[in-house]
Parts: C-alpha cells; structure tokens; sequence
C-alpha cells in the first residue's frame, strides 16, 4: 500500500469536493436513477444503467434512454413492474442481435428474466441481494461477488471472473450504499459499510492514480491491467484520505481524469 503525502490528501479533498456535485449527474449514468421516487424502481434502473456503463458515454446515455422510454410507454414509468410483468420483452426482441455493442438482445433478456425472478421472490433487488449476502457462503468478501452469484454465467453482461475488479459492479454499489450525497443514493447503507466498498476502476480513475503515484506502472511502464487486486490495492490507499469513505475518491480521479 502507498503511502499518501498530505499535499496529494489536500488535493484529493478539494477534488472530491469539486466534482461530487448534482452537475455530476448531467452526463454520467447515475441520472436515471433520480428520475424515480421509489426506491425498488431506483435499483432496477441504476442495475441496468450501470451494468450498461462502457463504451462512450453519449452511446451509454442513449441505450438506457431507449430503455426508459420503454418503461414510460408499457410500464407507467415504473422499471420495477416494467421487469415484473415481463413488459421488457417488448424492447429485447432481436435474438442474438446487438442491443448495445457485444450485449445482444438475448443478453438482456437472460438478464431481466433474473431480475424478474429475484423481485417476484423478494419484492426489491435491494431485499434480493441483501438475503444473498447474509446467506453468503464462507470465503466471499466482496458484495459484488455476492451479486454475481445470483446470475447465471451465461449472462454475460455480469462479470464473474473471480480476478476481475467488476467495475461497473462496483459504480452501481457506490451508487447504492453511499449516502449523504447529491449523486449517490445510500438506499442499502442501513446494512452495508461504505467503508467496504472498492474502487470502481474505470480507465480514467486508473491514469489518475498512476500519475499521482497512487498505483505502480507495470514493469513495461504501462498501467496496470484492472483486477480485484489492483481495486482492493487502490482502495486501501485511498482510505488513508478519505478513512470512513475510501471510494469518495471516485469522484476526485475520475471528475479530474474526464476534465482532462
């Protein structure tokens, strides 16, 4: 673990200050989680969306849109029911053509027929995971892994790589568990420590980090490759600055990564 120096944690701080802001929401994914009220609609649109988060973000931003306006129109605005009465079957209707680049029709399908699966057993996603982790076997020490499990592999829009850092995961459970926040939600920080959250490692937060010497370049001088072990690595160094809330640094390293 990297030793932060106290010039960089002002840094950090006022960065994290800067960009942790409701103008955050305007290009980035997590907006359409405030279009809803209830909280088991939130978390179905904020699963989809940030399972959606790569590639470029207007393409991200218009492939959910395409999803929302599904919802409006045979759903009466609610994605909770929306994925309850199967009304997504109407949008993934392709086969094995793309919805969004490598993510086919049928992924989505294979994905909201899960969900549909978990909100008739649980009534919320939130309910549904949070019986998972307290269920979980000996040995998982990450919720995103916990989340993982309840899908099947062959949906292949979750990562379920045991080394893999899980990213978009890992945005969604910030999302979900920080509060106090003009982005993030904080709907399961009744039971579940923000400060166990990982980094997600998106590609600017991963410059970033190496240009502030917050990570190693690999041996050919190049960043190193995302994984579970650089996302924990990174984590527990940035908690030196932001000790009850180590991924508040999201917000520092990506907000800087984008203006730049």
């Amino acid at each position: 673990m990297k030793t932060v120096p106290v010039k960089l944690k002002k840094q950090l701080l006022l960065l994290a200050d800067k960009y942790e802001t409701k103008e955050f929401l305007a290009d980035d994914p997590s907006q359409f989680m405030h279009r809803y009220s209830k909280g088991r609609d939130q978390e179905v649109i904020a699963f989809i969306a940030a399972n959606l988060a790569f590639g470029r973000r207007d393409q991200i931003l218009s492939h959910v849109e395409a999803i929302c306006s599904s919802i409006r129109q045979d759903a009466e605005n609610s994605p909770a029911e929306w994925i309850e009465n199967s009304a997504y079957k109407k949008l993934f209707t392709l086969g094995g053509s793309s919805f969004y680049r490598m993510m086919s029709h049928d992924t989505m399908l294979l994905l909201c027929d899960r969900l549909r699966e978990l909100l008739r057993e649980h009534n919320s996603f939130g309910s549904a995971v949070k019986f998972a982790w307290l269920q979980r076997e000996e040995g998982v020490l990450f919720l995103h892994e916990t989340i993982a499990s309840l899908f099947p592999k062959e949906c292949s829009i979750i990562s379920h790589g045991r080394n893999s850092s899980s990213k978009r995961l890992q945005m969604f459970l910030r999302w979900m568990v920080r509060n106090s926040s003009p982005v993030d939600l904080g709907l399961w920080s009744s039971w579940y420590d923000r400060k166990n959250l990982l980094m997600p490692l998106d590609t600017h937060v991963m410059q970033e980090a190496v240009r502030f010497g917050l990570l190693e370049k690999t041996s050919s001088g190049k960043i190193p490759s995302p994984s579970l072990k650089v996302a924990v690595s990174l984590t527990q160094t940035l908690a030196q600055v932001f000790p009850d809330d180590p991924v508040r640094a999201d917000y520092a390293l990506f907000g800087l990564g984008v203006d730049a």
